[in-house]
This record gives C-alpha cells, sequence and structure tokens, in this order.
C-alpha cells in the first residue's frame, strides 16, 4: 500500500488553519520545526514507531493561505467537522485513493504561539485489510526565518 507522503508531509502543517476560518490561530509566523511519531497497527501486529522531522518557514501569508488538501496523492479527499479556535483545531479528514484504499484521520491539535502539539488518529481499509495509524505532532518555532 501506498500511503500519499502529501498526508505525512502535512502533519507538521495540521496546526495552520484554512483561510475560512474565523479565528486567527495562536501559531507565530517564522522557522518552524515539526518531530512526528507515527505507529501502525495491521491486525494484531504492531509496527516499530516510525519518527520523522522537517523544518520550514512559515510566513504570515502561509497562516492565512494554507490549503490542507493541495499536493500529491490528495485527490478524493475532504475536510469534514472543521472546529477551529484560537489556539485548538479538530478536524476529519477522508479519502479514497485509486488502488482502493480508504482512510479516515481525525485530528486534534493545540496551538501556543511559538509550540504546537496534536494527535492524528487514522483508520484504513486496504487491500491488505484494515490498519490503524497513531500519530504524536510536535512542533516549536526556532526564530525567524
Amino acid at each position: 500500500m501506498r500511503f500519499p507522503s502529501t498526508l505525512l508531509a502535512l502533519t507538521g502543517l495540521l496546526a495552520l488553519p484554512f483561510t475560512a476560518s474565523a479565528a486567527d490561530p495562536n501559531i507565530q509566523p517564522g522557522e518552524w520545526e515539526y518531530a512526528n511519531v507515527t505507529v501502525m497497527t495491521m491486525g494484531d501486529q504492531k509496527m516499530p514507531p516510525q519518527e520523522d522531522s522537517h523544518r520550514e518557514c512559515v510566513t504570515a501569508e502561509d497562516l492565512q493561505n494554507i490549503d490542507l488538501l493541495a499536493g500529491e496523492g490528495m485527490e478524493g479527499c475532504e475536510v469534514k467537522n472543521m472546529n477551529m479556535q484560537r489556539s485548538r483545531m479538530r478536524y476529519t479528514v477522508s479519502c479514497a485513493a485509486d488502488d482502493g484504499t480508504r482512510y479516515t484521520m481525525n485530528a486534534d491539535m493545540r496551538m501556543n504561539g511559538t509550540t504546537s502539539e496534536g494527535v492524528i488518529k487514522g483508520d484504513m481499509d486496504t487491500p491488505m485489510g484494515p490498519m490503524s495509524m497513531h500519530i504524536t505532532v510536535s512542533g516549536r518555532r526556532l526564530g525567524d526565518c
């Protein structure tokens, strides 16, 4: 099964809002470092945790114009149940891939100005059988870009 790399890359961006959000996010622009720990389970088999980190420059414009569904592998996805507050965002992303894989991700993110953290839980119905995923996301502002 090919899990869309864009969705994994989004874990760092999940703390960013849609333009339609009424609340300004409690995120300071600057250089951010994101760390993700992903644990996947298939049946009764738990795979070893996978750690990933990356850095990026987040601008004030980025905070106004983010599109969580842009990019490769995000076709056929939709965001549901968006609940955005200044320091918290919760939502669901549902997708259907070309290979028949269907997945639903539930995100609960907290934004604290210079840090962010959250949990993303996913359930996938794949050709190999059902899988679940648990991603712990953390971010911190390092300084100016």
